[in-house]
């Protein structure tokens, strides 16, 4: 509905005083939902992504019952709550996603054990960014406007996600099982909206010919993470060897392994969509493989590939190297390795821009990949998409949160990271992080997949009014649909 100045003040009153009243609560409910360690993983039984993920439902669950709302499951993929009673079941989605990724190392406190700053400014723990807060932002919308007795005409949908950070895959089983939601708004990116969201390359490739000489090889634990650690356990030397090889090598320690010598390398983690400044630990290990001479032959050949594909972040060795004017360059980051039946097993983190040429892309890069001497074992392209500037509710979902913030001038943007967005039509990312956030530790830690990632409390409670004013504002706009 739009609403008149004089309504907008006096709702605007009524939520900074019902905000402010329910600070600690909010604080509280965040923070026991980020006790739970709830990492996407193998299912068990009929829970599709394991144990952690299904008991991070269930305490979803019980949180939105508490507060009187309905809730659905739809067989452990993932489960909503409902605010409202459309008779055709016609709601506006805020789809959070609950699942995490692991916590790294570089913590100052328990990752699992929230931290409130001395100040009450800052919540520290792994979910408090990225994406728990945020889905809280979401349920304590709709307890104001349930509080308030202020009915839309949709429903209001909270989609508690199980499994965003390895690959989304509880939204087509959520598809399956429940009317979409006419228009969804994604709480995982910044305000005031993302209206384009580049475009993933999903790839694993295969290094053959490398032999028993390597013993193990581990990097990297999220694909979407540039590694903070990784480490190799190599035969037929001595640490007293290696050490003389490698000098005072920086960011690398080796020790006794039962099987020879192990290697440990440590990185500085950001995330993937975001890799300049960071230190891939697998390139950092790679290079210290090199240089002590522990390898031979075919498997040195095949560290040395290893070696150059990690060295950089922008795809140039792969020749798919590209950038626009709205969003950037490519960004070809190799995250993950694992050793598999003599052959390096490689997933890069693969992002390209809005407007680049899919089917070239989708052409050379297998190509170049296989004289490089890679095997490919899986590609697939998910498309990049944009909504146009002058949709009615994008143009909504930009105005509103503007005005709230007091930010006149915050430009609408295209995420080089991927949202529940591309997963579900009509959907766009929609906050919460601030603009004017501020960074306490630079670009080092803090943020999202970040060592000591915090939740910026001032910030957060600015985007439940945020939400609020969106919701009851776009409600006959998305009714229209």
């Amino acid at each position: 509905m739009n609403l008149t100045q004089e309504q907008k003040e006096k709702l605007n009153a009524q939520l900074d005083q019902w905000i402010e009243d329910h600070r600690e609560e909010y604080i509280k409910d965040v923070s026991d939902l980020c006790r739970i360690r709830s990492v996407s993983e193998e299912a068990a039984g009929d829970k599709p992504f394991g144990e952690a993920c299904h008991e991070m439902l269930m305490a979803s669950f019980r949180l939105a019952e508490s507060y009187g709302f309905r809730t659905k499951n739809y067989d452990n993929y993932c489960g909503s709550a409902i605010y409202g009673d459309n008779p055709n079941g016609d709601s506006i989605g805020i789809i959070a996603h609950m699942d995490i990724v692991p916590e790294g190392n570089g913590w100052t406190h328990d990752p699992f054990d929230p931290y409130l700053s001395e100040d009450g400014k800052y919540l520290f723990g792994r979910g408090t960014a990225d994406d728990k807060a945020p889905a809280m932002v979401g349920l304590y919308a709709m307890r104001f406007l349930k509080e308030h007795g202020i009915k839309l005409k949709n429903d209001v949908m909270l989609v508690f996600g199980l499994n965003e950070e390895k690959g989304s895959a509880d939204m087509p089983e959520f598809l399956k099982r429940e009317k979409a939601p006419k228009w969804s708004l994604v709480p995982d990116s910044k305000f005031p909206v993302g209206y384009a969201e580049i475009g993933f390359i999903r790839a694993k490739f295969a290094i053959p010919g490398v032999g028993d000489e390597l013993v193990d090889i581990h990097g990297g634990e999220a694909t979407n993470s540039v590694p903070d650690r990784a480490y190799a356990v190599v035969s037929g030397c001595t640490v007293e060897q290696v050490r003389e090889k490698l000098g005072g090598m920086d960011r690398i320690t080796v020790e006794e392994d039962p099987k020879g010598v192990r290697f440990l390398a440590t990185g500085n983690s950001q995330h993937a969509s975001r890799p300049a400044g960071a230190v891939n630990a697998n390139h950092v290990l790679a290079q210290a493989l090199l240089k002590a001479q522990v390898l031979h032959g075919k498997t040195r050949e095949a560290m040395e590939l290893f070696e150059k594909l990690t060295s950089h972040y922008y795809g140039e060795d792969l020749g798919i190297s590209c950038e626009d004017e709205i969003s950037g360059k490519l960004t070809c980051v190799f995250t993950w390795v694992r050793k598999e039946e003599g052959k390096l097993i490689l997933e890069p983190d693969i992002r390209y821009p809005v407007t680049a040429d899919q089917k070239f892309l989708m052409a050379a890069l297998p190509e170049n990949a296989k004289k490089m001497g890679l095997e490919i074992l899986d590609l697939s392209n998910n498309p990049a998409f944009s909504f146009p500037l002058d949709h009615p509710v994008v143009e909504k979902l930009i105005e509103v949160p503007r005005e709230v913030l007091g930010m006149p001038d915050i430009p609408p943007i295209v995420l080089a990271g991927g949202t529940y967005a591309r997963s579900l039509p009509n959907a766009v990312s929609f906050g919460v992080t601030v603009p004017d956030r501020v960074r306490l530790f630079g670009f080092e830690k803090g943020g999202a997949h970040q060592a000591d990632e915090y939740g910026d409390i001032p910030n957060l409670m600015r985007s439940i009014k945020v939400y609020v004013r969106t919701l009851i504002e776009i409600d006959d706009i998305v009714a229209a649909l």
